[in-house]
């Protein structure tokens, strides 16, 4: 899958998480695998509900940290793409 600011993304349906002190913890029983999110990680994940696009949720990004435009679309791609490649989201 491309990932540009087009993409609607859904948070893996067996994609376990929990929201703890401001940081998510995704575990993925198959394949065993365990990431966790720093703040702005967590804000990401918990929009991508199936509805918003990531241009959608840059605004959303943007508007809550002081972060250029530039950096944050550059780090919400990354981003994306990585949960991507480990199959937490589709």
């Amino acid at each position: 899958m491309t990932i540009n600011l087009d993409t609607v993304l859904s948070r893996h349906p067996n994609a376990a998480f929990r929201v703890y002190d401001g940081q998510a913890t995704i575990v993925m029983s198959d394949p065993g695998e365990t990431k966790v999110l720093n703040e702005a990680g967590s804000v990401i994940w918990s929009q991508f509900d199936g509805t918003k696009t990531l241009g959608q949720i840059l605004e959303a990004v943007m508007q809550q940290f002081d972060i250029s435009r530039e950096q944050a679309e550059n780090d919400l791609l990354e981003f994306a793409t990585s949960l991507n490649e480990h199959h937490m989201v589709t």
